[in-house]
């Protein structure tokens, strides 16, 4: 499998730390899709990324994939020239909406004049928590693989710590913080009990990154039992595959949340995929450029 051919770019966010990312660039700078991944991931990592580079350009839109300050596990980074370790272990959850507002400034000052916000798994509660904090009426939204986080971890506790999730987060707070270092914690503290073997594994984390997730929008807006009510005017497209392995609740029961808080929503739910949306990229990446064209408005039942 191979990508269109992309530029290599950088741009900084308000913290100064440089973001790297690659930007596929059509003749007609219109629109424009910027890609952002969850926690732990990157810009060029799954595969869909790649297919959606090629057909993207292809219809004449713009895609901007690039590293969020919680890209992969743990690696190096430059605050205005000076080192400093990020990651998805070490990442403060909130700087990922400084990084995607640096890459909606950066589209813009290329002359892009439509911008489309494309979250996959974490990095659709990212892009939520940004329309919902910067007020961007023409910004656009596509949540690839939206799933309900706070459920995920609340199963993961419940069968490896035996405690709530605000019972986990009152005692990370309550831990000596006044060693300097990164503050490790036991692998069992964060992970993933999906519905699959492939989707049930333990993530390395610290302390204080994932104090931040807990207190993040992650466990705030897309959470079914307990989640900051919302309503979103931003035309959206909402992708949720039948076997996505993170999804806790049935996908008529999340497609129904998504209906009440998205007013102009766009459902595509009848694709056999997991999280990663693995052997229908080009069927999907055609639906979001149709969607893209105008070709669909919205299936909300409001």
């Amino acid at each position: 499998m191979r990508s269109d051919l992309g530029q290599l770019v950088s741009f900084n966010n308000d913290n100064g730390l440089e973001l790297i990312g690659i930007i596929f660039e059509p003749n007609n700078k219109n629109a424009i899709i910027i890609h952002i991944h969850g926690n732990y991931g990157n810009f060029y990592n799954n595969k869909f990324i790649w297919v959606m580079s090629q057909r993207y350009v292809e219809n004449d839109i713009g895609f901007l994939s690039f590293n969020l300050s919680a890209h992969d596990g743990l690696c190096e980074g430059y605050d205005n020239g000076t080192l400093r370790y990020i990651g998805g272990v070490v990442a403060n959850y909130n700087e990922s909406i400084l990084d995607i507002d640096a890459a909606v400034r950066f589209v813009k000052q290329l002359g892009y004049s439509r911008i489309i916000l494309q979250g996959h798994s974490l990095g659709c509660d990212k892009a939520i928590d940004y329309i919902l904090t910067h007020h961007i009426e023409s910004l656009e939204l596509i949540l690839l693989s939206p799933v309900d986080s706070f459920a995920v971890h609340k199963k993961w506790l419940s069968t490896h710590k035996k405690e709530s999730v605000s019972e986990q987060l009152i005692r990370l707070k309550n831990v000596d913080s006044s060693n300097n270092g990164l503050q490790w914690l036991p692998v069992d503290e964060y992970g993933a009990l999906g519905r699959n073997s492939e989707w049930i594994y333990k993530i390395p984390i610290t302390r204080n990154c994932l104090i931040s997730i807990l207190e993040g929008s992650a466990f705030k807006y897309l959470n079914l039992e307990s989640g900051k009510d919302f309503y979103i005017k931003n035309r959206t497209f909402a992708f949720l595959g039948i076997n996505d392995g993170l999804q806790m609740s049935t996908q008529l029961i999340f497609k129904e949340f998504l209906q009440k808080h998205f007013k102009e929503l766009y459902v595509v739910d009848d694709l056999n995929s997991d999280h990663d949306i693995k052997g229908i990229e080009i069927e999907l990446t055609y639906k979001i450029i149709e969607w893209v064209k105008g070709f669909y408005q919205y299936n909300n039942s409001r």
